[in-house]
């Protein structure tokens, strides 16, 4: 059991989506000494609220819906730009989307759950798509690239001290 917590506390990439190198330091907030993602800590505390407060509610599955549809348009602003507090703005409209496609999955009639699981599904492996791409884009110009994982565990070593800037 020791073993696994060592190689948890050890993974570049346990509380984040991406590499944790000083490449992405306007990403990640500390909590514990451990760098977590910022979105990620906004993200899925808000849908879970949101998904409690809907479930609490029971709008059914169209309001939830069309709910989930605005606020994930909304948040697309993301590709323009966003810089800080109207990324937490963003990531905010990005909990309450999953959320609300959450609860509309779950409220869906079933003669529309292939299509509308169909749907979130290409949705989300397109928006992490392109997320992904956007976020990797960064690892694209670093010396150490090749080195990764390394140079997220030993990023002080690779590049002399600086963090992989």
């Amino acid at each position: 059991m020791t073993k696994l917590f060592d190689e948890l506390r050890r993974e570049p990439i346990l509380l984040a989506h991406h590499p944790l190198c000083g490449r992405y330091d306007d990403h990640f907030i500390e909590i514990g000494g451990r760098k977590v993602c910022r979105g990620c800590a906004t993200i899925y505390p808000v849908a879970l609220g949101v998904f409690l407060a809907l479930a609490w509610v029971r709008p059914g599955f169209m309001p939830s819906f069309v709910l989930s549809l605005a606020l994930f348009a909304v948040q697309l602003l993301r590709f323009a730009s966003s810089r800080g507090r109207m990324r937490t703005v963003l990531n905010v409209l990005l909990g309450s989307s999953l959320a609300a496609a959450l609860y509309s999955a779950i409220a869906c009639p079933s003669e529309l759950r292939i299509l509308l699981y169909s749907f979130i599904g290409a949705v989300i492996v397109s928006f992490e798509y392109f997320k992904g791409r956007r976020a990797f884009s960064r690892c694209q110009g670093c010396p150490v690239r090749a080195a990764f994982p390394r140079c997220v565990r030993e990023s002080a070593d690779l590049e002399g001290g600086n963090n992989g800037k």
